[in-house]
């Protein structure tokens, strides 16, 4: 697996990240959200600021999410209130396009 994501793959990211109505996120997600007094637009709007900084992407393959076995997510680190923010997406196609899935957003350990 390469050490960065692709400047395609970080474009659509961004592009996707920009338009939070596109964004879906999980269940445990939104309760981490919760914890960290976050919404999932903070969330993407700091994918957004991570990747204008030049901040590192990096890509990497779901292990042991039912169904989604093999795919591709995009791991970044951003600091958030003063505390460093696991976060971990996928692009996955939905019904009205592409869109992106937040699988994880929590307090780094």
């Amino acid at each position: 697996m390469a050490n960065n994501a692709s400047e395609e793959e970080v474009a659509r990211i961004r592009a996707l990240a920009r338009k939070p109505d596109s964004v879906k996120t999980t269940t445990t997600v939104m309760y981490s959200l919760l914890s960290l007094n976050l919404t999932k637009d903070d969330i993407c709007s700091e994918i957004v600021g991570w990747i204008d900084a030049g901040e590192r992407v990096k890509p990497t393959t779901l292990h042991s999410i039912p169904g989604k076995i093999g795919n591709p997510a995009f791991e970044m680190k951003p600091l958030i209130n003063q505390s460093l923010v696991y976060i971990k997406v996928t692009i996955e196609t939905g019904v009205g396009g592409e869109e992106m899935l937040i699988l994880s957003a929590h307090r780094d350990h």
